[in-house]
């Protein structure tokens, strides 16, 4: 990586009406002044605090000079630095009608004041063909901005169709939709730039008669590989060749209408593109403002980014121009305290790598089949294993910790990985089953397996049985099955509602059921049937009265007796049946 300050050149533009008394050029030394004296009139009614001398210093001054010139000082070097891999820019800026456009593209008419774009053009390919130990590839394109819309000018249709700017994943900026032609010879290059030059917007103000009215980028591409080093090694990089539209002032332009409507977006994007220059130029600015215009978006890697950038500022040194020309020479030197860090952009062809790492697998292939013969380990292959290969290593991985194998015979390091994998996948299969509760040991021998049924028959549960010894189990109680927890124990059972009787109380229970079952034996004989108490009522209140019959006395006594013990022993009966349902349950 490599950090250049970008580079200024000022170029005047030739004028008969040079204002010699006002500005002062030195070409030696690079300096430029500029003095405009105070208003004798203004002086005599207030005090001027105006300024009268202004100095600049910059890398190079061209006054009167040829287009020739220009380029040997502004253009070679960036195309020898952009055939080594280093992007560059060419940057034409200045007021309107000093000069920008026929420094970047010169006169169509006679071939001596062509300008740099065609120059660089011819020079790049000329060093392309002295270059045989590269093969490189060019390709162009061309982009208008113009009311903050860019155009496409190699398109043909519709220009305006999907152009976007957007950055790589390297911090690269690319026009995405952007049509680059592939261009095999200097020719086809020059009538690519001539094509889209015919459709760039001009239009005529009192300054200039063919005023560019909107921002121009013409880029040339390149593809560098080497035909002695790896194929697969790509220098990719790039040449910006900028024309920018010309700052206006409309009262001396007299724009109107539509032209006053494009000198606002011009001026708003030169405006957009000075903040960005005093951002890069303050050191302790954290953003910089690229994404306020397209303009300056579009040239992020030309100012502070990755690349080598020349600016030419044209001048138009008269006397009516001397505040645009001040303004001019103010940005420039603003422009020269920026420094871009320029890089070699290298890539991977991945093409080029496949068939490379193809051929590669191919000898590989050979030569171990060679060493396998000479060793006489016979035909080994060494492509991936099938399914039933798979499966047979388990296998033999699944025996071998079983004990069933002492040793694995191994015939190539493929089987080795392979019965690592399924020895991985045995553990992480027995990991699961522990987590899940479902692992059983294995033991050394299994039982036999009618004995084994022979002790469930003879084993049982004393109320049920229990699937895996893990959590709650369902069974079927047996009838002589008893509980032998308490209901104290049961979970979400209300103690209140179904109290357990003591050991005494039971005690008592079952004495007297035994003597309710004697009594009742003796009873059952003794007791009426068919009896009709409502009949009985009515004999006794009708004839002879209750209390003198002692029969009917005797035998609704016996009735009620019957009665009350049907009902003691029934409580009775439902109290233990409910007793030994919830201990069983709690034994479940």
């Amino acid at each position: 990586m490599v950090k250049t300050p970008i580079k200024v050149i000022v170029r005047t533009r030739p004028t008969v009406e040079f204002a010699y008394k006002n500005i002062n050029i030195n070409e030696n030394t690079g300096h430029i002044a500029i003095n405009i004296p105070k208003s004798a009139e203004q002086g005599m009614r207030f005090v001027n605090h105006q300024q009268e001398d202004w100095g600049f210093t910059f890398d190079k001054v061209l006054q009167n000079a040829s287009q020739e010139v220009v380029f040997d000082i502004c253009g070679k070097e960036l195309i020898h630095s952009a055939l080594g891999g280093y992007s560059g820019t060419i940057m034409a800026y200045g007021q309107t009608g000093a000069g920008k456009t026929f420094t970047m593209m010169g006169s169509q008419i006679d071939y001596k004041y062509r300008g740099m774009m065609p120059r660089c053009i011819s020079l790049l390919f000329q060093e392309i063909e002295a270059r045989y130990e590269q093969q490189i590839t060019v390709g162009v394109s061309y982009l208008e901005i113009y009311n903050e819309m860019m155009y496409d000018l190699l398109a043909g249709g519709d220009q305006n169709s999907g152009l976007a700017i957007q950055e790589d994943n390297n911090g690269y900026v690319q026009v995405k939709g952007l049509t680059i032609k592939r261009c095999q010879t200097e020719e086809d290059a020059i009538a690519q730039l001539f094509e889209g030059e015919t459709n760039r917007t001009i239009s005529e103000h009192k300054l200039n008669k063919a005023s560019s009215r909107s921002h121009c980028v013409f880029t040339v591409h390149l593809e560098i590989r080497s035909k002695v080093e790896s194929a697969e090694k790509v220098i990719i990089s790039k040449l910006n060749l900028v024309d920018l539209a010309g700052s206006e002032r409309t009262k001396k332009t007299g724009s109107e209408g539509r032209t006053l409507l494009e000198a606002q977006f011009i001026n708003k994007s030169l405006s957009f593109l000075e903040q960005v220059v005093v951002a890069l130029s303050e050191k302790q600015r954290d953003h910089i403002p690229y994404r306020q215009s397209k303009l300056t978006n579009l040239l992020k890697d030309s100012i502070g980014g990755n690349s080598k950038t020349v600016m030419i500022a044209n001048i138009w040194p008269e006397k009516n121009q001397l505040e645009e020309t001040i303004s001019t020479l103010k940005f420039a030197q603003r422009m020269m305290k920026v420094t871009n860090e320029s890089s070699i952009r290298v890539n991977l062809d991945p093409q080029v790598l496949i068939k490379k790492y193809e051929k590669e697998i191919k000898d590989l292939r050979q030569e171990l089949a060679m060493h396998d013969t000479l060793a006489n380990r016979g035909r080994i292959q060494y492509e991936p294993y099938t399914p039933e290969q798979q499966y047979k290593q388990q296998q033999i991985a699944q025996q071998f910790l079983n004990g069933e194998l002492e040793d694995i015979d191994i015939d190539s390091l493929r089987q080795v990985k392979e019965l690592f994998f399924q020895f991985r996948n045995l553990y992480r299969n027995l990991v699961k089953d522990l987590e899940n509760k479902n692992y059983i040991p294995r033991t050394e021998k299994e039982p036999d397996v009618s004995k084994k049924k022979s002790d469930q028959v003879k084993t049982v549960d004393p109320v049920g049985y229990e699937e895996n010894k893990h959590g709650f189990g369902l069974g079927k109680a047996r009838k002589d099955g008893k509980p032998t927890t308490n209901i104290e124990n049961l979970v979400n059972i209300p103690k209140d509602e179904f109290k357990q009787l003591d050991e005494k109380a039971q005690q008592e229970i079952r004495k007297e059921s035994q003597i309710t079952e004697a009594n009742k034996e003796s009873t059952i004989e003794k007791r009426i049937v068919n009896v009709d108490k409502q009949q009985a009522f009515t004999d006794f209140k009708n004839k002879e009265g209750f209390f003198n019959q002692p029969t009917n006395i005797r035998k609704y006594c016996n009735i009620y007796k019957i009665y009350h013990l049907e009902s003691i022993e029934r409580r009775r009966r439902i109290a233990l049946s409910l007793s030994q349902r919830f201990q069983t349950n709690s034994k479940l």
